[in-house]
């Protein structure tokens, strides 16, 4: 028999592998390079495949009791996420990455406080509202739920909300304009049992997380904030530089602002101890649970409970 190969490679060895050499050999396995053809696949890969493998990988350590909770959220497919399936004990889940965090959360705050207790939240950059979605659900002491946001992300919250919660749930919600704050700081329950930062902290300017801190955490029973932990450059995840204002402007956001490599373990250790400090509304809260995200972990859940007015 005559060897020969195919078509495919005839091409890919004419286009890719026909200048091999001491060039080739020093920077061949560079994203978008030959190694392409012969890795499993590339770092710059076009599908979706890394994103559900990451899922998919983290839903398989997941126990039974992750998706009975997954399952009460009802309707989580609203704005067509992408989705991995689990079937556990023979009901099958789609699983998205959104509402995989809201369970995540959840487990995390139903661990380490009494949520029986829990009557007022409030929830400082709700996004479109999976956290919202998902103690409403799950925790039926919650009372009043207030969000604060600016005004086109809270029309989105709300049209969300609307959609997946029934209306005695939804009547427990509170939309307030982030904007006009800070001429009314009478929030609709006062001091709240629970204050929520996820992911919007570092978004914002020193000054604005000052106000929310002052004025809203600090006067929570417990505040529960997951956030990042340190910047990073765009190119170390294969990103453009940008452009530099918008870039610089980053840089300044938010309270962790040192830069640091998000995949060395000992930079993320130093990082997360003077992020927990930061993040403390004031002296007179206590650090009660922390831990970092196992699909992100530059991200940082802590959890801090007021002294009744001791500092420590």
């Amino acid at each position: 028999m005559k060897m020969e190969s195919s078509q495919l490679w005839k091409h890919l060895s004419q286009e890719l592998f026909n200048n091999v050499g001491d060039d080739f050999l020093s920077n061949f396995r560079e994203p978008g390079k030959a190694n392409n053809r012969l890795a499993a696949w590339d770092p710059f890969d076009g599908t979706m495949r890394f994103f559900k493998f990451l899922l998919f990988n983290q839903c398989k350590a997941k126990p039974d009791e992750f998706f009975n909770n997954y399952q009460k959220l009802g309707n989580t497919l609203i704005g067509n996420p992408v989705t991995i399936r689990v079937v556990r004990r023979g009901t099958s889940v789609d699983v998205n990455l959104d509402h995989f965090f809201s369970i995540e959360e959840f487990s995390f705050l139903a661990e380490n406080i009494d949520l029986t207790g829990v009557g007022c939240v409030i929830e400082i950059g709700a996004g479109f509202g999976r956290t919202a979605h998902a103690l409403l659900k799950l925790s039926n002491a919650i009372e009043t739920y207030t969000i604060i946001d600016l005004p086109n992300v809270l029309k989105l919250s709300s049209l969300y909300l609307k959609a997946v919660l029934d209306d005695r749930e939804f009547a427990k919600l509170k939309f307030i304009d982030a904007l006009g704050l800070a001429d009314n700081r009478e929030l609709p329950c006062g001091a709240a049992d629970l204050v929520i930062n996820i992911d919007s902290y570092q978004e914002m300017k020193p000054e604005v997380i000052d106000f929310y801190m002052d004025n809203v955490a600090s006067q929570a029973r417990f505040f529960y904030s997951k956030n990042a932990i340190g910047k990073y450059r765009p190119e170390t995840i294969g990103l453009p530089n940008g452009r530099e204002a918008e870039a610089n402007e980053i840089f300044q956001l938010g309270r962790s602002r040192e830069i640091i490599d998000i995949f060395c373990n000992s930079e993320l250790e130093a990082a997360r101890s003077r992020h927990i400090d930061a993040y403390r509304p004031s002296a007179l809260f206590r650090v009660i649970a922390e831990a970092p995200l196992d699909v992100f972990p530059y991200y940082h859940n802590t959890l801090y409970a007021r002294n009744n007015g001791r500092a420590e």
